[in-house]
């Protein structure tokens, strides 16, 4: 019986990118000719129910896939995809498991108790008759719920929501502006319940409840995995939701930290949104590398960010109401595998996170799509788009149809335009792409969507050796923040460069 050998990151030799690299065609030709192979369409084609992966524009054969395929074993990534859906400690850094998926298991005793958890604390807003409920919170505290809560906008049911994350006062009060306070509840998110920009618009948030005659205990929800911190900030301890260390704040909105996705959708809805997300990690367990979106997707991402070098990377949904969609991926990516690879050798590097943006098209075509097409680098693009709308006027209705489809036209002709380009005409073609499609966007495609994306980015950080469920380089600015604080206070013992200290020195003097 072969023993598997135990789960560690090793360091990425660059010298066994070099295979791979030669069997990736280059330029329009190349990804023409692939095109243009028999059976590609549907060779190059994954299906999970209605959702479709369709990367047959990606400069790839089924050779190089398998070459991807061999490598992706040597880094252990179906090893590290077992131990993580196992619940076994993989941040090793934090010491933690990395348990997210668990949330989305309903045999799971904390998916089961957390949902039950939560539906409690909306009916308890609901029975103050609020009509307006603000969620305070940043980071992975804010992107998911924010976007997705968004994304269902057609299945929405309760108070309207509103999303504060940023500490520029004006953020808050311009939302204050428009609610009234005998009608309006908060809930406030942090994992630590430190976060400094959480904090300060909690503070404002009460005093505008207590303002009013309000009672804070009644008015304000929290979400934290430090139940203490929330109850010495005055949170009443019936009004506290908390949350496992192991959750990530970018992968959390599966946890309490998404009270306010189902606020806007039901607790239905939101077992919906989970069960999506359930149907992906199951096909993610149990599906061959080869038939598997989510191993190919994080392959494809590591192809073109580590061993072709392209630093960018595009997310580009047909689908008005997915427009917050690109920047809850930028964090998911980026503060992932925003890392430094390990590499044998001084003075190595390769290209680990990739800069994700993106915006809804097909409004993009006529901003960045320009880059895209004629630009010097090479960006690859994700295009996503549900096969059929949901509509206000009724998704069969004629009118609507006729504008989906133009919509989903539009999206096709910009992946074939940047595969095939135009080379008499100035574009040179050879841009890669993929397309997912699905039915249509509800929770349960949702769901299974933003499952597909956190895997990718899992698969991805395997592939570079990196530990994808840590952050360390976001504390940094955090710690100078709060130095620069203690300088602006009169601690003069604190180090300041000198533009640092002219800058600083303003606020000392109006104060």
């Amino acid at each position: 019986m072969k023993q598997t050998p135990p789960l560690k990151h090793t360091p990425l030799d660059p010298s066994s990118l070099d295979p791979i690299r030669s069997l990736i065609p280059e330029g329009r030709d190349g990804l023409a000719a692939l095109l243009e192979t028999p059976g590609r369409g549907q060779a190059m084609r994954i299906s999970l129910d209605d959702m479709v992966m369709d990367y047959s524009r990606q400069p790839v054969s089924g050779e190089a896939m398998d070459a991807l395929v061999a490598l992706a074993e040597t880094r252990q990534v179906s090893g590290w995809r077992d131990a993580m859906l196992a619940g076994e400690v993989i941040n090793h850094s934090e010491g933690r498991p990395v348990l997210h998926a668990a949330l989305r298991d309903p045999e799971q005793a904390m998916a089961r108790e957390g949902v039950d958890a939560m539906a409690a604390q909306v009916d308890y807003l609901l029975s103050l008759g609020v009509e307006d409920i603000v969620s305070i919170g940043i980071g992975g505290s804010d992107l998911g719920p924010a976007m997705a809560v968004e994304a269902l906008a057609p299945f929405h049911q309760g108070p309207e929501l509103h999303f504060i994350s940023n500490i520029d006062p004006a953020h808050l009060s311009d939302c204050l502006a428009t609610l009234n306070p005998l009608t309006t509840a908060f809930i406030v998110i942090s994992k630590t319940f430190t976060t400094m920009e959480t904090l300060a618009n909690m503070v404002m948030a009460k005093r505008w409840i207590t303002d009013a005659g309000m009672a804070v205990s009644e008015r304000m929800i929290a979400v934290t995995a430090a139940a203490d911190q929330a109850r010495q900030h005055g949170i009443d301890n019936q009004r506290i939701l908390t949350m496992n260390d192991g959750i990530g704040g970018r992968f959390s909105l599966w946890s309490a930290v998404g009270l306010g996705i189902m606020i806007a959708v039901g607790r239905e809805g939101f077992i919906d949104l989970l069960a999506g997300a359930e149907s992906m990690d199951r096909h993610f367990a149990m599906t061959p590398p080869e038939a598997n979106m989510a191993m190919t997707g994080g392959l494809l991402r590591f192809l073109h960010s580590t061993v072709l070098g392209r630093s960018t990377q595009a997310i580009i949904p047909y689908d008005q109401r997915l427009a917050r969609l690109p920047a809850w991926m930028q964090q998911l990516e980026m503060e992932s595998n925003g890392k430094p690879a390990a590499l044998p050798g001084e003075g190595a590097s390769l290209g680990t996170a990739p800069v994700i943006f993106g915006e809804v098209g097909s409004s993009a075509q006529h901003s960045f799509f320009q880059l895209l097409h004629q630009g010097p680098t090479i960006t690859p693009v994700d295009f996503l788009a549900p096969m059929n709308p949901v509509s206000f006027f009724g998704g069969d209705d004629p009118l609507v149809q006729h504008q989906h489809r133009a919509l989903l036209v539009n999206m096709l002709a910009q992946a074939d335009a940047l595969a095939l380009g135009a080379v008499s005409n100035g574009f040179p073609g050879g841009r890669p792409s993929t397309i997912f499609t699905w039915d249509e966007t509800g929770p349960f495609a949702l769901g299974r969507l933003l499952a597909l994306y956190e895997h990718i980015t899992a698969v991805h950080g395997w592939m570079l050796g990196l530990n994808s469920f840590d952050q360390p380089g976001v504390e940094l600015g955090k710690k100078l923040a709060g130095r620069y604080q203690q300088w602006i206070d009169g601690d003069d013992a604190i180090d300041l460069t000198e533009s640092s200290a002219h800058f600083l020195q303003r606020f000392r003097d109006r104060d």
